[in-house]
């Protein structure tokens, strides 16, 4: 069990983008707040635009 960074004690889990790349590390207390951070498109798009190079598998 790994906790959270946010400093809620909970036990936190990896959150990806919607092309399975990891995000950060969310517990259910500081999710919201923390994919906030992201455009939309990147948590629901596997097919967002993106200036760096994504390789593929």
């Amino acid at each position: 069990m790994t906790l959270c960074y946010c400093g809620s004690g909970k036990e936190s889990r990896w959150e990806n983008d919607a092309r399975g790349i990891p995000l950060c590390r969310v517990c259910d207390k500081c999710r919201k707040e923390k994919l906030g951070r992201y455009r939309p498109e990147v948590l629901s798009d596997p097919d967002y635009e993106t200036e760096e190079p994504v390789e593929e598998d």
